[in-house]
């Protein structure tokens, strides 16, 4: 019975190999599919991505223009409200709220002796 059984697995097996060989190929031939739409997509959101920036670019242009002009007047500004807080201490937790000062550590309590 081992003879017939061998014999008639002996014979089904190139036609196996030839199955798993197309199953492979397939599987190839999809993977390739996927990846070339994954790069389409990929490149076409590229692309109307960098239209759409540059449509924006002008307006982000003059953003950073108007920020500029106005930089030195926000840093003097700046500089007033700290002188500001040094004259007042009751402003000045509000410029520690906002990073404008560090606070100043906690004094150590005195010891009695």
């Amino acid at each position: 019975m081992n003879d017939t059984e061998s014999s008639a697995s002996s014979s089904d097996l190139p036609q196996q190999v030839a199955a798993l060989q197309r199953q492979v190929f397939l599987l190839l031939v999809a993977l390739i599919v996927v990846a070339a739409t994954s790069v389409f997509v990929l490149w076409y959101q590229s692309r109307i991505a960098s239209k759409e920036l540059e449509a924006f670019r002008p307006q982000a242009v003059q953003v950073i223009q108007q920020y500029q002009k106005n930089a030195l007047a926000i840093q003097n500004f700046e500089k007033q409200l700290v002188s500001f807080g040094t004259t007042h201490p009751a402003f000045r937790p509000i410029l520690i709220k906002y990073g404008l000062v560090e606070n100043p550590a906690a004094p150590a309590a005195l010891q009695a002796p």
